[in-house]
């Protein structure tokens, strides 16, 4: 890792959670959240733009993984594959 270009990887485990790593050596591991799975169809989409989320508005990494894993969360227990739950104010990343 460190000697690539990029600063940070991020690796999603499903149900055992995601890690990440970063080119100084910091690193860090998030609980997946334990739901009724319905359909999976989506969750790395609603990850990504949970995390990407985050980390635009400038939460930690692992702050940002634990957005990505709640919206993650939210569209494997549905059966519409839709985020139903993402509210700005709810993960308190409002640019102010």
């Amino acid at each position: 890792m460190q000697q690539s270009e990029f600063n940070s990887l991020i690796v999603t485990l499903g149900e055992a959670g995601s890690l990440y790593v970063k080119n100084n050596g910091e690193s860090g591991f998030c609980q997946a959240r334990q739901i009724e799975v319905k359909d999976t169809t989506g969750a790395g989409d609603a990850f990504c733009a949970g995390t990407s989320a985050g980390l635009t508005y400038g939460k930690s990494m692992l702050e940002a993984m634990k957005i990505g894993s709640h919206l993650a969360s939210s569209v494997i227990a549905s059966c519409e594959n839709v985020c139903p739950c993402f509210s700005q104010d709810k993960f308190d990343i409002v640019k102010k």
